[in-house]
């Protein structure tokens, strides 16, 4: 066909954004040697350009660069252009971004690196337009300036990429043994405290993001201490964001920040992790608090995941995107006129006077984004209608617009299945079935993990775990992050249904990834073997995800209860104590590492004996599953030889389920009856460390 594009080498690739590029007149590589080996042999830099599918300005580069002929022409003839899936190699998008951040203070995405033929970073940004504006360069600028230092500074430049590559490698070189005190817990809440935005909830300044970390911490401070003052900005927060335009009103779920402080405007990309993540925190601040609400939006994101972020197969898609062809945001918005077009007059006013819904709008081009913007009670009276009325109104009408808005051109979903994000969702769905007691939950945790260790686990290889699902291929060796937050679920799921394999699946995942990532010189984790990369990364920082040192850590200390393996419990202090300095000097960014320690000042191990199945069992599983026990250890005695030393001497007395509750090393006396367990349950923590 005339004047048809042409695919270049990305055609041959499973990552959704990799192939979004496969028809540029970019001349790219997957990252890989034969892409090496040309920069080698053609003495050219590398340009590195790392990115996601359902990043708004990796698709605005690449429409005004990427896909601009004369830009194409000075990648092709003068560098070696690469391109990388941030989501399937996390571990390459960690060191560049840390790169860039060392050169230049920020980063984001899309991340712009300029490499030597042997990988070394020596120039770096995010987003460059196509002619100067906004105080950037233009990326022709840049390009051609670039391959005239290479050229003509040569030796400049090769210094600079081994000072850089130095620096980075000494960021991660971390030494420690220092001593694990209370005061690190302490000392987090109060910086916590001081960002937390007393008026419109969340923390720090816009763009806000929902920071599960942030929410998780104070939910396990007040469990610990019992402040109810860490309660309040949960709740605030919480609330806030079941409010704001952040949430998805109709198909449930959240987006990934607001650009405001009021939780309004959101950038509307709608990831696996956050969702995962919100979830579980949701479930566990209703199970904290018995506020029903939480319960509800609880339900509402792992609905979403459900309905429209499943595989056939049963693994959870990675995201969302935040574009349509209309524009960003365009496909969740509304105008008045198409809101009463799809529910009438009556029950259409109902709907706008509560979402805010209105004919200025508050968002481009007049239209609205949907937001609580008053209670029903406040709307009924408004509108002289009941409470009931209006509840009635809102749900018909949540109904029959998200009907409406699925026949719009819907965001494109990255279909790819990563083990990382799945051991997340499988964690938030197996939390929240205990929380909540939905057999539907239960049943997609176990879906996905069946899928996962049948699918990407490869027995025989090292790393046996590997990272990527998509159409029929498994590929990418699994990281760190891969293996403990897969730990993590199964664990969940364990003390969701007491079924060995998931213990055992736990169990032998966590001794492989302490074969092939722990440091047994310094401690702590890497986060790739060493030497697949520049340098070797061992990074406990917890970003929008949790950090691979701080699941792991909490990961051992699980096992070392569950299983009494005395080398998991040590390793897991190690690590623990080899990021103690940065979790005093810098808490917010060790949140749930922070978790780790709390946990390892005493765990609340609970056992069960005397059968799983009765009703008198269900109802005693049931009064523990749905109470907030942050470092509880829950296990059942059906004489599985993993877990010998935790259910050693416990077993049912006179035939009846018994309950055996343990805290700093004493056991309280067994309980038979669903009162007196209570008792043990409403007893104060036991405190143990220092």
């Amino acid at each position: 066909m005339l004047g048809a594009k042409k695919p270049n080498r990305l055609i041959n690739e499973k990552s959704p954004y990799l192939l979004e590029h496969a028809f540029n007149p970019v001349d790219w590589h997957a990252w890989g040697e034969d892409a090496f080996r040309e920069a080698k042999a053609g003495d050219k830099p590398i340009f590195l350009s790392i990115g996601y599918s359902t990043c708004h300005w990796c698709h605005v580069m690449a429409h005004e660069s990427f896909e601009d002929q004369k830009t194409a022409a000075i990648l092709n003839e003068k560098f070696v252009p690469i391109k990388v899936d941030r989501e399937e190699r996390p571990d390459l998008d960690e060191v560049y971004m840390k790169a860039v951040t060392t050169l230049t203070g920020s980063g984001g995405w899309p991340l712009s690196v300029f490499l030597t033929p042997d990988l070394k970073p020596f120039y770096g940004g995010t987003y460059f337009p196509p002619v100067p504006r906004h105080g950037l360069p233009g990326f022709p600028e840049v390009l051609n300036f670039i391959a005239d230092t290479w050229k003509s500074k040569r030796a400049e430049v090769v210094k600079s990429s081994d000072e850089i590559t130095k620096a980075i490698s000494e960021a991660y070189a971390l030494k420690g043994e220092e001593a694990l005190s209370k005061v690190l817990l302490d000392n987090a809440y109060a910086v916590v405290l001081s960002a937390h935005d007393s008026q419109f909830g969340g923390f720090g300044r816009p763009p806000k993001f929902p920071l599960p970390s942030y929410l998780g911490f104070l939910l396990r401070y007040n469990a610990r201490t019992g402040k109810g003052s860490a309660l309040g900005p949960v709740m605030k927060t919480l609330d806030a964001m079941a409010d704001g335009g952040i949430h998805d009103h109709l198909a449930g779920g959240f987006h990934r920040y607001s650009t405001d402080r009021y939780w309004l405007v959101p950038h509307f990309e709608k990831m696996l992790y956050d969702n995962a993540l919100l979830a579980r925190v949701y479930a566990d601040a209703y199970r904290a608090t018995r506020v029903e609400r939480y319960a509800w939006t609880a339900r509402d994101t792992l609905g979403w995941i459900l309905d429209e972020m499943t595989s056939p197969e049963g693994g959870f898609f990675s995201a969302q995107d935040a574009d349509t062809a209309e524009g960003e945001g365009y496909y969740y918005t509304w105008t008045p006129s198409e809101v009463l077009d799809v529910l009438g007059k009556e029950d259409g006013a109902v709907f706008c006077e509560h979402y805010g819904v209105s004919p200025e709008g508050n968002f481009e081009g007049g239209r609205s984004i949907l937001s609580v913007t008053k209670s029903a009670e406040r709307t009924a009276s408004k509108l002289g209608l009941t409470a009931d009325e209006v509840e009635k109104a809102l749900r018909k009408g949540q109904s029959a617009l998200l009907e409406a808005r699925r026949r719009r051109n819907r965001p494109r979903v990255d279909d790819k299945v990563l083990a990382s994000w799945n051991g997340l969702a499988i964690s938030g769905f197996a939390c929240a079935y205990q929380a909540l007691q939905d057999e539907r939950y239960l049943a997609a945790a176990a879906r996905s993990a069946d899928f996962i260790l049948a699918t990407l686990v490869k027995k025989g290889r090292s790393p046996m775990l590997q990272r990527r699902y998509r159409d029929g291929d498994v590929a990418i060796e699994g990281n760190l992050e891969d293996y403990s937050f897969l730990v993590a679920g199964l664990l969940d799921l364990y003390e969701a249904t007491f079924e060995k394999r998931w213990m055992s699946s736990s169990i032998m995942l966590a001794e492989e990834m302490v074969s092939v990532f722990w440091d047994p010189v310094d401690g702590g984790f890497f986060m790739t073997p060493p030497g697949r990369e520049i340098v070797a990364i061992k990074e406990g920082y917890d970003g929008p995800t949790p950090s691979g040192n701080s699941v792991a850590a909490l990961d051992l200390l699980r096992l070392a209860e569950f299983t009494g393996n005395q080398d998991f419990r040590e390793m897991a202090e190690t690590t623990l104590k080899l990021f103690a300095g940065a979790m005093e000097s810098t808490p917010t960014g060790y949140l749930e590492m922070l978790a780790a320690v709390d946990f390892s000042f005493g765990s609340k191990e609970i056992v069960v004996a005397g059968g799983w199945g009765p009703a008198e069992a269900n109802a005693m599983v049931r009064e523990i599953q749905t109470r907030y026990l942050p470092t509880k250890v829950l296990a059942l005695a059906d004489g599985d030889p993993a877990m010998a030393q935790l259910i050693e001497g416990k077993a049912s007395i006179k035939g009846m389920p018994t309950v055996y509750v343990c805290e700093n090393f004493a056991c309280k006396a067994p309980v038979t009856d669903i009162v007196a367990l209570r008792r043990e349950l409403d007893a104060p923590r036991a405190e143990g460390g220092a």
